[in-house]
């Protein structure tokens, strides 16, 4: 009679167990963009997330935990309990840290589940309005001939815009100084001023410049022209073909996230993604919709973690 009783409460706690499982998500998601509020990140986020939370029918709070280049918040859900209750906004900055910091606190393969790519947006290269040139060859002309003279501007030692612009001086032979500052704003109001003379930064947090004349575009850095800006060359096409790189923006969980549950949020992001609303508010900031399912993203991952550990060692950028 005992064995029967306990069978019975076993079974019993497996089928509410199993319930359980199955209501998620029963209770708020919180989901860590490791950057402080109002980047490109942080926008696309909030845009995707509102949709999302329709879709599941469930609160989705977005929660800012910037600091360190994006490794306290992606340390932060490393560590969470793997429930899919807490996630986190990689992107490119996630894959760089890999090779660019000494040690970090988590394993940036091992310690976290790939959901969903939700977007990216290329990268512009820009030059302050009175430099003498206008077009990119022109740019790749004057800095032949003056070795050491040009002068470009990033947010910051081993940010993507420093990356992207090491990479090109790589590809294309160029001596130029770079000048780390604390953040893209100062980075960019110097590139303004002149104080600087070119910088790679996405269009998205450069357009109203351009728009005004302050800044000009001379090419911009992903594989194909962008529609937005379809009069403007890539590099690739300017002679420098191996050339790309955009600014990635996915969705992960922590290690062993149950399948279904990583399944689930995967369908309703992509889902998201997709939605024309969507599509429309993302376009107006000049991102890209890019939804791609958990094995797409993880691919993507390891092949920017190789392509950025290889510019962070042949441009001999000290690790942090």
């Amino acid at each position: 009679m005992k064995l029967a009783s306990l069978v019975a409460a076993g079974a019993a706690a497996l089928a509410v167990g199993a319930a359980a499982h199955a209501a998620y998500p029963d209770h708020p998601i919180h989901v860590i963009v490791p950057f402080p509020p109002g980047g490109s990140t942080d926008v696309v986020t909030r845009i995707v997330v509102a949709k999302a939370q329709e879709l599941l029918g469930q609160n989705i709070i977005v929660e800012n935990r910037g600091g360190a280049g994006s490794i306290i918040g992606s340390d932060y859900v490393a560590k969470a309990v793997p429930d899919g209750y807490t996630l986190l906004v990689g992107q490119t900055a996630f894959a760089v840290n890999a090779s660019l910091r000494e040690k970090l606190p988590y394993d940036t393969v091992k310690d976290f589940t790939p959901i969903a790519l939700m977007a990216d947006h290329p990268g512009v290269f820009l030059a302050q309005y009175t430099k003498p040139y206008n077009t990119f060859k022109e740019f790749i002309a004057y800095t032949k001939a003056n070795p050491g003279k040009v002068v470009y501007s990033s947010a910051g030692t081993g940010s993507w815009p420093h990356l992207a612009m090491a990479m090109l001086a790589k590809d294309a032979g160029l001596q130029m100084v770079h000048v780390p500052y604390q953040g893209t704003g100062p980075a960019k109001a110097d590139l303004i001023a002149g104080r600087v003379d070119v910088k790679i930064e996405a269009y998205a947090t450069s357009m109203g410049m351009v728009k005004d004349g302050k800044l000009k575009v001379l090419a911009v850095t992903s594989a194909q022209r962008d529609p937005i800006l379809p009069d403007v060359p890539t590099i690739a096409e300017l002679g420098y073909p191996g050339y790309e790189t955009s600014y990635w923006i996915g969705l992960l969980g922590p290690a062993k996230m149950p399948p279904d549950v990583t399944a689930k949020l995967e369908k309703v992001f992509l889902q998201a993604v997709n939605d024309p609303e969507v599509k429309q508010k993302l376009d107006a900031q000049t991102i890209h919709p890019h939804p791609l399912p958990a094995k797409d993203l993880e691919a993507l991952i390891h092949k920017e973690i190789d392509k950025w550990a290889a510019v962070i060692k042949d441009s001999n950028i000290d690790k942090q």
